[in-house]
């Protein structure tokens, strides 16, 4: 991890509408950030708040209504064919369940192989599967295995060595620890950490969890109704959230310091996330906010940098009439 640097990921103002009854539901709306080379962004919110929609558009799995995606200076909204399939080896994804994503009838050696032999590189299999194995932790003992016959941890290691086997320059993390226990969970996240140092990578963090993403990311994109209302440094917005949603999300986060857990002070939201169909005048989340007043029913708040000043990825910045 290395902080702002050169970006090898830009979007830029991306839009998703799905068609509804009535109309249609918009997902993302508007959603601008950064990823340096080598660098970790985590994107965090609610289920429906557009995180893993927004991962789908940056892997081109969806093409957005409106926007781009960047990587590495080249636009690659709208490539087709050949030139997609170019550009699929540079972006790979780990999956959130390691047994769905697996196919119970391929073993491990055929997994990892699968996608050298997409891309035409059959020759490099016998030995580029078994360094990618090496790399995650797995011995060559598991080659011939299915994957009902491996840990949870070892089943994600196989889908970790499978985004790696055409050695990406960024890989999608979609809630890669949520479906394992706790201190494989820790296993997991150290393995990729390890994996970014060594090998440069640059990582998309998907999660709803703020406790692991204070673990790998160094920059935190908040997410809410399908917009960013919250964007930091790691530390700065765990220890001064400035919009009222990251302070709600940060206090249902369990601490481990059982005297630190029982004197913490929970924010209970009111309601449910609203529906993206639904038209709301002024701030999206005044609903379900402590502080709204009729200012914030008047005004939508756009990403502005506390404290003033120009907008950059190192800046703390809010979606927040009232922020702090």
């Amino acid at each position: 991890m290395n902080g702002v640097g050169v970006p090898l990921l830009a979007v830029e103002e991306l839009v998703q509408r799905f068609p509804a009854r009535g109309g249609h539901r918009v997902a993302v709306d508007g959603v601008s950030f950064t990823v340096a080379a080598g660098e970790t962004l985590a994107i965090v919110g609610e289920s429906g708040s557009g995180k893993s929609t927004v991962a789908r558009i940056v892997l081109r799995l969806l093409d957005p209504t409106a926007g781009r995606v960047v990587l590495d200076g080249d636009d690659i909204t709208k490539v087709r064919g050949r030139a997609l399939r170019r550009v699929r080896p540079r972006m790979q994804i780990v999956f959130q369940d390691p047994y769905s994503s697996l196919d119970p009838r391929m073993t491990v050696q055929a997994t990892v192989a699968e996608p050298l032999r997409v891309a035409g590189r059959r020759g490099e299999v016998s030995t580029r599967v078994r360094e990618v194995l090496d790399l995650v932790g797995l011995g060559p003992e598991l080659c011939d295995r299915y994957p009902h016959e491996l840990s949870g941890g070892q089943r994600q290691r196989v889908g970790i060595a499978r985004a790696l086997v055409l050695s990406p320059e960024l890989i999608v993390l979609d809630e890669p620890v949520s479906a394992l226990d706790s201190s494989v969970q820790a296993q997991i996240l150290n393995l990729l950490v390890a994996l970014q140092k060594r090998l440069g990578l640059t990582y998309l963090f998907i999660s709803h969890d703020l406790a692991v993403v204070r673990h790998v990311a160094d920059r935190v994109a908040v997410m809410h109704l399908g917009r960013i209302v919250e964007t930091a440094p790691t530390e700065a917005l765990f220890v001064a959230p400035a919009h009222p949603y990251t302070q709600a999300l940060l206090s249902a986060s369990p601490e481990p310091d059982p005297e630190v857990e029982r004197q913490r002070r929970r924010i209970v939201l009111r309601g449910d996330l609203l529906d993206a169909t639904e038209v709301l005048s002024g701030c999206r989340f005044r609903p379900r906010c402590w502080k709204a007043t009729d200012e914030c029913a008047a005004t939508d708040p756009a990403l502005a940098v506390l404290g003033g000043g120009e907008p950059g990825p190192a800046r703390h910045q809010t979606a927040c009439l009232h922020p702090g």
